[in-house]
């Protein structure tokens, strides 16, 4: 009986099945995972969306509140606003802000910049004050840290910035960050150059502000005389222009046109008396809208230095000092109105003092009066007691070009002795510019790290030129002493001035090695000198040579044998060679023995009193040649550490 064997097939196909089952729900399950990843971004994205148009819908209701209010009131005053409106833009939302809105005034801060958050609080109060006011100008701020493509698309670089845009059309700000200052700017840049007042009340209103008014008077807002006004104000930045019809206003008119500029402080009236024309009302008020006395600080910087009064007179005082000097200050003031600016620098203000001091190389913290010509940078100082002559003496001297150039130096040293001797300013002429002595002068700065390798070299030149009467090497601080002939671009410099031609240093090469200092110094000296090494050297050659001609004169020799230097030996003696060594040839010695008289010279001389010869005395060698040691005449190279050849 035979069997027969079938394969079984159901096994295998039952597990190729189910694993095509299990691949096949695997790959459902990844297009769900996906789908689902895709659906929940959406809904972020969508989310985010709604958020943003939410802020932006905050925002323009906001606006459309503030319009509706401004349209719903009926009164002559502006309505007032309990706060100030201004909208936080990002990167999303910056394009439709700025180009929505007619005229948007932006302020690019930092959080972390502490003049942006001074200057958002009074940004803030222009806004609310422009909006009481009926401008429609939207007041916004962007963080340009974290809103960087915003930042970059403006140019936004430093903090605080303020730009202005004019239907998407940016501005930079130009003016000062007072808020008179923008209220005035944003003012004329929406097309209200002058503020007409129709009653003593609003214009007492503005006399009250304490600052700076131009006033006109027209029988009619029309003409070319009010034209050229118009444009004067337009260009005048920092400074309100009002404009009036009313006689009873300006009761000390005689008749229209009339422009007069008032000033908060004694000289509180001036009166224009010119030509009618942009130029000249521009140039009345930029001479005079600055009051008799103005503080000068950060925030007042821009306006003063941009005047066209270049004659400044400033008075470092702290609050307490300037009560006592005030009337004093303002009537010497009063007398060069126009012509000299009076300002005050609080010392209390430490951040800005501090600077101004020291480019006076003053400090101080008792009043110091001083002088600035803003054009070309030249400086004076009153060294005298501040008095009501004295004062009024340096204002007038200065005015006139009379006054001696300050230049600031620190105080003459009680002790000005050692190799290298210290000047500064007040010594400069007496030391540096004494035509009797050449003077090398090294100029350095304390943070100057290249300064620091200079001044070994330096030293070590003084230490090897130390007592000759000639020649004087001092050093000077760059950073805290001034001299009209210290002009030097970068430290250290070194500067030679001769004797007798003091006021015209040469320069000496940069990065100097010490043999390149000392032959620099040679070469350009007036008088010529020896150092007292060179000349201790040369003695102590003397002295050897002197020494060993009595060594041949006690040979006794007087034919044969005896060492007698030839014409080419005295040649060779008395040659500045470069080397430590002169050698001369065995032909140049007379003897019939020469060879054997030469082996007992050099026996005696060597072994003399059981010691070496020292430096520049005779030796014959084993080639038979006379060699003289250490020459009294060779160059320096002998002198100078290895380091420096």
């Amino acid at each position: 009986m035979s069997a027969v064997v079938v394969p079984c097939c159901c096994s295998s196909s039952f597990r190729r099945r189910w694993c095509s089952i299990f691949f096949l729900l695997l790959v459902l399950l990844l297009l769900a995972t996906l789908v689902a990843s895709e659906i929940q971004g959406e809904s972020a994205a969508a989310a985010d969306e709604e958020d943003v148009e939410g802020e932006d819908l905050e925002d323009l209701e906001d606006l459309e509140d503030l319009e509706d209010e401004e349209e719903g009131s009926t009164g002559t005053a502006a309505p007032v606003f309990g706060r100030a409106l201004l909208m936080d833009i990002n990167d999303r939302t910056a394009d439709k802000v700025l180009g929505s809105h007619e005229y948007v005034f932006l302020l690019g801060y930092a959080p972390w910049c502490t003049r942006s958050s001074a200057l958002m609080e009074d940004f803030a109060l222009v806004s609310r004050l422009l909006a009481e006011s009926g401008s429609t100008v939207v007041f916004a701020k962007l963080d340009a840290i974290n809103n960087p493509s915003t930042a970059s698309q403006y140019s936004i670089k430093g903090f605080p910035a303020l730009l202005f845009f004019t239907n998407g059309t940016f501005q930079r700000y130009t003016s000062g960050h007072s808020r008179e200052e923008m209220v005035n700017w944003v003012r004329k840049r929406t097309g209200f150059a002058a503020t007409t007042i129709s009653t003593k009340a609003e214009a007492e209103a503005f006399l009250n502000k304490n600052v700076a008014v131009v006033i006109s008077y027209f029988e009619k807002f029309e003409g070319l005389e009010y034209e050229e006004f118009i444009a004067a104000a337009i260009a005048e930045e920092g400074t309100e222009f009002l404009q009036t019809t009313n006689a009873d206003i300006v009761q000390l008119f005689l008749k229209p046109p009339f422009i007069a500029l008032r000033k908060p402080q004694a000289v509180n009236f001036v009166a224009f008396g010119g030509h009618y024309s942009e130029s000249e009302i521009l140039s009345f008020v930029e001479l005079n809208k600055h009051p008799l006395v103005s503080c000068l600080n950060s925030t007042t910087a821009r306006r003063v230095y941009s005047s066209p009064i270049k004659h400044h007179v400033l008075l470092f005082a702290e609050s307490k000092d300037y009560e006592t000097l005030r009337d004093l200050y303002q009537a010497v003031a009063k007398d060069f109105n126009g012509k000299v600016m009076f300002l005050v620098v609080d010392l209390s203000d430490e951040d800005f003092s501090r600077p101004m001091l020291a480019v006076y190389g003053l400090q101080t913290d008792k009043p110091a009066v001083a002088g600035f010509h803003n054009e070309d940078g030249s400086r004076y100082l009153l060294d005298s007691e501040i008095t009501l002559h004295s004062l009024k003496a340096f204002a007038a001297d200065f005015l006139e070009g009379k006054l001696p150039l300050y230049y600031k130096s620190q105080p003459v040293p009680t002790e000005n002795v050692g190799l290298v001797r210290t000047i500064v300013g007040k010594t400069f002429d007496l030391i540096v510019l004494d035509e009797t002595k050449d003077v090398f002068l090294q100029v350095y700065t304390p943070w100057c790290v290249a300064c620091e390798k200079v001044n070994r070299t330096f030293e070590k030149l003084a230490r090897y030129v130390e007592g000759v009467p000639s020649l004087v090497l001092a050093r000077i601080d760059a950073s805290a002493n001034e001299h009209p002939l210290l002009k030097v671009l970068s430290f250290p410099s070194l500067l030679f001035f001769p004797a007798r031609k003091s006021s015209v240093p040469i320069v000496a090469p940069e990065r100097p090695s010490f043999k390149g200092l000392l032959q620099f110094v040679k070469e350009n000296a007036a008088i010529p000198f020896v150092s007292l090494k060179e000349e201790a050297r040369s003695k102590k050659g003397a002295a050897q040579n002197a020494e060993i001609t009595s060594l041949k004169s006690q040979s006794g020799e007087e034919d044969q044998g005896k060492i007698e230097p030839t014409g080419e030996v005295h040649a060779a003696l008395e040659k500045d060679t470069s080397s430590d060594f002169a050698t001369f040839p065995s032909s140049s010695l007379k003897g019939k023995d020469r060879n054997e008289e030469n082996a007992a010279q050099a026996t005696d001389i060597t072994t003399m009193n059981g010691e070496n010869l020292d430096e520049g005395q005779l030796q014959i060698n084993s080639a038979q040649e006379v060699v003289i040691v250490g020459s009294p005449e060779s160059d320096l190279s002998s002198e100078l550490p290895k380091d420096e050849l």
